[in-house]
């Protein structure tokens, strides 16, 4: 059974990771009821197969799973397709509140994700990380703008690709930028 879950999970993580280029050819062949079906069995298989309930990633994971269904849901009842352009700006909308909540807990997100690699951590490590994930709230913000501004736009190419290439090499270069500046602090 853990086989099947994990299968699921890593299906359902693709077609999310696609979720603008899904939408986009939705609307361009007109499929858009369709896409919706798929989405919301997608997403419900997701938050079957999440982890549990009260880890921290596990919460947040069925948190957006939630409101992309909501999303979904709104679309299909009301026949307003408008409301999936707005997944992208939710989703990094829970992801600042998630991580900016963090920096008022006594460790921050980041920390506690270096904690589960490292263990203890040193003074110097501990306000890497605060920084660390100062710089992952700045980057929810401008990526969850910029998506909002191309929902606004109401111009499908430019939504697919901000939300669907874009944004993604943002998080890429945060998240390979941030691994050089580790490797070398290490040093």
């Amino acid at each position: 059974m853990n086989k099947v879950k994990l299968i699921i999970k890593a299906i359902t993580g693709v077609i999310l990771f696609c979720y603008p280029l899904v939408i986009y050819l939705s609307f361009k062949y007109q499929v858009i009821n369709i896409a919706i079906l798929c989405i919301v069995t997608f997403l419900i298989l997701r938050l079957i197969t999440l982890p549990n309930l009260f880890s921290n990633i596990g919460w947040l994971a069925k948190v957006v799973t939630c409101f992309g269904l909501l999303l979904a849901l709104i679309s299909w009842v009301f026949n307003e397709f408008q409301f999936l352009l707005y997944y992208p700006v939710a989703t990094n909308l829970l992801f600042l509140i998630f991580f900016g909540y963090s920096l008022y807990q006594p460790q921050n997100i980041i920390e506690k994700f270096a904690r589960l690699k490292e263990g203890n951590l040193t003074p110097s490590t501990i306000e890497y990380t605060r920084k660390v994930t100062i710089c992952w709230c700045l980057l929810f913000i401008l990526n969850g703008s910029i998506a909002l501004i191309t929902c606004f736009i109401n111009d499908m190419y430019w939504w697919t690709i901000y939300n669907g290439l874009i944004s993604y090499i943002f998080t890429g270069l945060l998240m390979g930028g941030e691994w050089i500046v580790r490797q070398k602090l290490k040093h």
